[in-house]
C-alpha cells in the first residue's frame, strides 16, 4: 500500500517537503536559536533548503531526464519568487503582529510550499517532448 502511494507523484512531493522541511526549518530554528536574526536565518535556511529540495525533486519526485543546466535555473527561479512571496508575511507576521519568529516561520511554510509545488511541476521539471502538437484540418 505505501509503494502504490509513494507512486503518486504528489505524495512523493510531499515526502520530500518533509524532509525539506525538517532540514529547511530545523536550520532556521537552530540560527534562531543561537540569535541570528529571523530573516537572515530564513534566507541561509532556504539557501540550504533549495539544494536539498533540488536533488531530491529532480530525481525522486519528478524523475527527471532534463539536463540539469535547463532545470537549475528554472527551480531557483521558483525557489526566489517562493522566497520573496514568502518572507513578505513573514516580515508581517513578526513585526505587526508580533507572533514568535518559529510561529511565523511555520506558517510561512504553507505559502511557501504551495508556490513551490505549482512552480516545480509546471515549470521547473515540466516534461518537454511529451506531448505533439496535433494539426488539426477540416474539410469543406
Amino acid at each position: 500500500m505505501i509503494k502504490q502511494i509513494l507512486k503518486k507523484q504528489e505524495f512523493r512531493f510531499l515526502f520530500v517537503g518533509g524532509l525539506n522541511t525538517l532540514v529547511g526549518y530545523g536550520i532556521y530554528a537552530l540560527l534562531l536559536f543561537f540569535q541570528v536574526n529571523y530573516l537572515i536565518a530564513n534566507t541561509i535556511s532556504t539557501i540550504i533548503g533549495i539544494g536539498h529540495s533540488y536533488l531530491w525533486n529532480r530525481f525522486y519526485t519528478f524523475k527527471s531526464k532534463e539536463k540539469a543546466s535547463k532545470e537549475i535555473l528554472k527551480f531557483i527561479s521558483v525557489y526566489a519568487i517562493s522566497y520573496i512571496l514568502g518572507t513578505i508575511p513573514l516580515f508581517f507576521l513578526k513585526n505587526f503582529l508580533q507572533i514568535s519568529p518559529y510561529i511565523a516561520g511555520l506558517i510561512n511554510l504553507v505559502l511557501t510550499t504551495l508556490i513551490s509545488w505549482f512552480g516545480h511541476k509546471n515549470f521547473s521539471f515540466r516534461k518537454t517532448g511529451g506531448a505533439t502538437c496535433q494539426k488539426i484540418t477540416t474539410k469543406y
